[in-house]
């Protein structure tokens, strides 16, 4: 299945003027950013969905972090990125598709999706791409909508309008929302060693049509072991109380491949 290929000229017109400051960005996203690249020493990053590129910006300001990679499905965002910041690299494409890039045939420091695979009905295989990316001993950063209950990622049930004027008109877009024990498990899968977490509980966008009264808005830094598997993963989680309940109670006893070792 195709990524959606938004083509809307609002995505430009928001994200060339907004969250291209550091100031801009949500102050979970500030935290996790923050402690994920603040230790380190010019990081290569790739933003998966950079939209005009701002986060590079803000990277760039904040940190002095220069080597930044940005994947954009939009065109018109794609390209007024390039204009917004020259010293970057952006790519405009489907993420999944992307795989002759020549920006794609390394691994990174760290991978950042904020607000973009929470976007596509691909959830599971962009996931992994990003993570397949992530150099041993990096960090894969994304932004999520979870739930106590079932999730969904049913673009018929849920789902949210392209517009940033509150208004529910425009292209559609999958709201897709997970259950907290279910992307632990996601995470434990993946071979994380740490998984760190801040988020807070909110009402769903006024552009939003979905089930949900209330969901929790979490951003998490998800860190990959240098070597292989390693023992469950380190939690260090700032959530609501019953979201971090489900997620610390989805860690395993003992290591996975430990597991079916002995059957």
């Amino acid at each position: 299945m195709d990524n959606l290929h938004y083509k809307t000229d609002t995505i430009k017109a928001y994200f060339s003027a907004n969250r291209v400051r550091w100031e801009q960005f949500y102050k979970s996203e500030q935290v996790i950013l923050a402690n994920t690249l603040g230790g380190l020493n010019s990081p290569s990053i790739l933003d998966v969905g950079c939209g005009c590129g701002g986060l590079g910006l803000a990277l760039r300001d904040r940190f002095g972090f220069l080597d930044y990679t940005g994947i954009e499905i939009n065109v018109q965002a794609a390209k007024h990125a390039k204009e917004l910041n020259p010293r970057a690299q952006i790519e405009c494409g489907d993420f999944l598709e992307l795989n002759a890039s020549r920006l794609l045939r390394k691994q990174f420091d760290v991978v950042i999706s904020l607000s973009c695979i929470d976007w596509q009905l691909n959830f599971q295989p962009m996931l992994a791409r990003a993570w397949s990316l992530v150099k041993p001993d990096g960090c894969f950063v994304i932004s999520l909508r979870l739930t106590d209950g079932a999730g969904t990622n049913d673009i018929e049930s849920s789902y949210q309008f392209i517009n940033y004027d509150g208004i529910r008109k425009g292209e559609r877009a999958p709201y897709v929302v997970l259950n907290a024990s279910d992307i632990m498990q996601t995470f434990v899968m993946l071979g994380a060693s740490k998984v760190a977490g801040c988020g807070y509980f909110g009402l769903p966008s006024p552009t939003a049509v979905t089930p949900y009264k209330e969901l929790c808005f979490a951003v998490f830094a998800v860190s990959k072991p240098a070597e292989g598997h390693q023992k469950t993963p380190v939690l260090s989680l700032e959530l609501p109380d019953r979201i971090a309940t489900l997620m610390g109670n989805a860690l395993p006893t003992e290591r996975p491949n430990e597991r079916k070792s002995r059957v």
